[in-house]
């Protein structure tokens, strides 16, 4: 199965232009000059954009020849995820409105007061969560397990721009230590938030996405079913203008296990994707359909 290899391109240097121009000159002149970059990544990064092409092309149906310009959009609202994320926590925030759609999910599970589980992806710009988590009336501390790190000087750099957020960061370990801190955080009634739409090394599960079979990392729905959390998707997608919209919806199954809970999870992800399918970015061999092309040959 077609793995995630942990690693996200950029630099600091590139993201400083983009905080100069988002402090001095706005939010559109930074989008205006996230036109020169994106046909740099298109051809620089060929596995990349082969692999968003493969999923516009064999996943949703578009012809090659709109598969193609798809390629620019996708990599252009990636950038918009970005420069939205710093510009919020940089005096822009008024320039945005929210939407919030099955936010009472969320709020009814932190008045419970027993944590809950929530499942995101790598869609949409999650990372300005703590835009409607702070909006609440109960907030809880929030934990987001990640697997694919940034690079430590970009993380520091964007820190130092949009300040510590209470969304707390508990990074998987080959020392396996991140277990004992997902376990406190259960035990002490918080949320968790898994992207869970990735594989890699370690034992991952398949399931059917969008028309062929993928694997997922089995971490997730495994606690999900030993735990018996309430889960809930949550999804925050970008929109025209400069809205946001959060959905929230819950897992609603008396199946407790982990495979009915991804099937689940993948058929919520799937009506996201294509509704908002620039937003779904997962740039690599996804459904290993380069390997088996190798083969092939």
């Amino acid at each position: 199965m077609a793995e995630w290899k942990g690693k996200s391109r950029g630099s600091v240097s590139g993201l400083k232009v983009f905080v100069f121009f988002i402090k001095h000159f706005g939010l559109r002149a930074a989008y205006i000059l996230l036109c020169l970059p994106v046909p740099y990544f298109v051809f620089s990064a060929p596995k990349a954009s082969k692999s968003i092409f493969t999923f516009f092309h064999k996943r949703l149906g578009y012809s090659k020849f709109h598969a193609f310009f798809q390629i620019f959009k996708s990599y252009y609202f990636f950038g918009q995820t970005l420069i939205d994320r710093i510009a919020v926590t940089v005096g822009h925030r008024d320039k945005f409105t929210y939407e919030f759609d099955g936010v009472h999910h969320i709020e009814n599970l932190l008045k419970k007061g027993e944590g809950g589980i929530l499942f995101t992806a790598h869609i949409g710009n999650f990372n300005i969560s703590r835009t409607f988590f702070e909006t609440l009336e109960n907030p809880a501390k929030i934990n987001m397990v990640i697997t694919d790190l940034e690079h430590e000087n970009i993380k520091e750099y964007l820190e130092s721009v949009t300040g510590k957020t209470n969304l707390n960061l508990i990074v998987v370990e080959e020392s396996l230590s991140h277990i004992f801190k997902i376990n406190e955080a259960l035990q002490n009634n918080e949320l968790l938030v898994f992207a869970a739409d990735r594989s890699g090394e370690g034992k991952s599960l398949t399931q059917e996405f969008l028309g062929k079979e993928a694997a997922f990392f089995s971490g997730p729905f495994k606690l999900v079913a030993k735990k018996k959390r309430p889960v809930l998707f949550v999804h925050i997608m970008r929109e025209k203008g400069f809205h946001y919209h959060l959905y929230a919806r819950p897992c609603e199954t008396e199946i407790n296990s982990e495979h009915e809970i991804l099937k689940l999870y993948t058929g919520n992800l799937a009506e996201m994707v294509k509704k908002y399918p620039n937003q779904w970015f997962n740039f690599y061999d996804y459904w290993a359909d380069f390997k088996k092309e190798k083969l092939k040959n």
